[in-house]
């Protein structure tokens, strides 16, 4: 009977049948390290070592999600092709990283206050010369149609629409998604985002401290819940590495 299950087995076709997939993930100017790799169709998550390689299991169809810091996301379908070599995954780099060493280089800076007094109150009287109507100014002689037609838009102009307020995800929510969730689970807790048990409840409440939308809860939402726990989870190591250092 067991060599029945078996030959049936063999003979089902790859697509059902799930392989490990091994990938490589880089930018255009090298490979991604610690990048969040995640096989959406079956709940499985990894991430790519210091050379940029990962392995995961998968089957043809399924989708893979790439993530990483200053990179855009990525998405990938499985082909039966994958499984005879290496799955190359390219990310391009976000203006985020840029933005941060722009501020940085702003902050090192020193202000010149009186510099930049001088620049605003400047950059106002060109602007009031050219625009008065903005300033409630009226310009001599003739009536001033253009301001006018400004103030009745005033008039008219639709109030924007009141944002919904985000209720965040608790600590007790978190405490009962990690007991009942098939994907956020003890071992994703503890293996995949490196929280020890003797820390976990404090991290439940570190995440609750973050205020993040409870409609991540959603299942279509696993992903970018996911992704919010892995930088949690990264900032939460690096409060506990520097208490350490303290004591």
């Amino acid at each position: 009977m067991n060599k029945f299950f078996l030959v049936i087995f063999l003979c089902l076709p790859i697509s059902l049948v799930s392989q490990t997939i091994n990938g490589k993930v880089y930018d255009a100017e090298t490979t991604v390290k610690g990048a969040l790799v995640v096989n959406i169709s079956q709940n499985i998550m990894t991430y790519t070592n210091d050379n940029g390689d990962f392995k995961i299991e998968a089957k043809v169809k399924d989708t893979l999600y790439v993530s990483s810091l200053f990179h855009t996301k990525k998405l990938r379908v499985i082909n039966a092709k994958d499984f005879k070599h290496i799955v190359i995954i390219e990310v391009k780099k976000t203006v985020n990283e840029l933005d941060a060493v722009l501020l940085r280089d702003e902050r090192e800076k020193k202000f010149d206050s009186i510099k930049m007094e001088t620049q605003i109150n400047n950059q106002i009287k060109e602007d009031i010369k050219r625009h008065p109507y903005k300033y409630g100014v009226q310009p001599k002689g003739n009536i001033d149609f253009i301001y006018i037609a400004n103030m009745i838009g005033r008039l008219f102009k639709k109030k924007k629409p009141i944002k919904e307020p985000i209720i965040p995800i608790t600590y007790k929510d978190f405490n009962k998604l990690f007991k009942n969730d098939p994907l956020f689970n003890d071992v994703l807790l503890t293996f995949d985002l490196k929280i020890p048990k003797e820390y976990q409840t404090l991290f439940f409440d570190y995440c609750d401290a973050q205020e993040i939308d409870s409609k991540l809860l959603d299942k279509n939402k696993q992903v970018d819940l996911l992704e919010e726990l892995v930088i949690c989870s990264q900032e939460f190591q690096n409060i506990i590495a520097e208490a350490k250092k303290d004591n």
